[in-house]
């Protein structure tokens, strides 16, 4: 199972591995670098967890942005799938490779 990794800073997006069955709210802190995370749903399959507090304090300049079509994110991005309970979940490997390849991302 996978996650997709979006991070500003290196302008890359990939697929990391998780082995977990559940993506918990410390996963999300220690991956993104943060203490509070919000959720975008991206679709009816995909949320993106982001930095609550990035686009505070002129972060933009110290850990840079992305934009996924006309809506800008600042800081490292997490995308994962839900359950039908709500709980976030990792990705089959077909899926991150369909974001990492088909995701209209920019720098």
């Amino acid at each position: 199972m996978f996650l997709v990794e979006i991070d500003p800073r290196e302008m890359s997006i990939k697929k990391v591995e998780f082995n977990k069955e559940s993506v918990e709210l410390g996963d999300m802190y220690s991956t993104l670098e943060c203490g509070m995370v919000e959720r975008v749903a991206l679709n009816n399959v995909f949320d993106l967890w982001i930095d609550e507090e990035g686009m505070l304090n002129n972060a933009i300049e110290r850990i840079g942005s992305f934009n996924i079509g006309e809506y800008q994110f600042v800081g490292k991005g997490l995308i994962c799938g839900y359950d039908d309970e709500g709980n976030s979940v990792p990705l089959k490997e077909d899926f991150a490779d369909y974001l990492v390849d088909e995701l209209n991302l920019n720098f």
